[in-house]
């Protein structure tokens, strides 16, 4: 993907998620796959800690709000314990194997 479609992406995530987290506010469901899908964009772009930072925050407030055992959060913590190994990986090569982290799946998809 061209660069500037990253960086278009990016843009446009962030917008989306700053737009939910005003009119919906930030404990929102469809705020929080916003957030999420944020984190997949900052992966792809290769902004690692941006990533883990957001994928940390989604997590903690899936936990927050819907409990430790639900889907969501049961995804969202593999999710992010697959983007640790990832990032380990890349900064490790040679003891490890690299793992896809936009292959992960979204807790749920919420409309853009």
């Amino acid at each position: 993907m061209p660069a500037a479609s990253v960086q278009d992406a990016l843009d446009l995530r962030e917008r989306v998620l700053a737009d939910y987290e005003r009119i919906l506010g930030d404990d929102h469901p469809n705020t929080l796959t916003a957030r999420h899908n944020l984190a997949i964009s900052y992966s792809d772009a290769g902004r690692v800690q941006d990533a883990l930072n957001l994928r940390e925050r989604v997590l903690a407030d899936y936990e927050r709000i819907l409990g430790d055992d639900h889907p969501n959060t049961l995804t969202a913590r593999h999710n992010l314990a697959h983007a640790r190994d990832a990032a380990a990986a890349v900064q490790q090569p040679d003891t490890a194997t690299p793992a896809t982290v936009s292959d992960l799946q979204s807790p749920s998809v919420a409309p853009e």
